[in-house]
């Protein structure tokens, strides 16, 4: 009878240790799916996507990110597209072309939302951009 026991206790033993392992698989493979294609970012939650792939070094995405979030007018995104557009390759390499003509546009619209930070890169801005007489160096 105590051998019986045992070894109802040994199986009792090894199915929750299996059940506990299939549960720890299943959770790690929901966890590895991509992404759903209907899920709908919102503007921070793309703001946060564009500073994740900037730790990363994906300066691809950092960008796509920024622009789709500063597109849903998202202020800080704005202002940080502003300023990634203006380094350009300087600080992002190949994967960012500068861009000074559209850099303060995106600039002058987190200033409009209120953004300090915009404001003054833009008074910044303005300061240095001296075109010859008759010329527009943006359209």
């Amino acid at each position: 009878m105590a051998s019986d026991l045992n070894q109802i206790k040994s199986w009792s033993l090894r199915w929750r240790i299996f059940l506990a392992g299939a549960l720890c698989l299943a959770a790690a493979l929901s966890a590895a799916q991509p992404p759903d294609a209907n899920v709908v970012l919102h503007a921070e939650q793309r703001f946060q996507l564009a500073l994740e792939a900037q730790a990363a070094r994906d300066y691809r995405a950092m960008l796509e990110e920024l622009r789709r979030a500063a597109a849903e007018d998202n202020a800080e995104a704005q202002e940080m597209l502003g300023m990634v557009l203006l380094a350009g390759p300087t600080l992002y390499g190949t994967a960012v072309k500068a861009d000074r003509c559209e850099a303060p546009r995106w600039m002058l619209r987190a200033a409009s939302q209120g953004s300090d930070t915009a404001k003054v890169q833009l008074t910044f801005l303005n300061r240095l951009r001296h075109s010859p007489a008759g010329t527009k160096p943006c359209e």
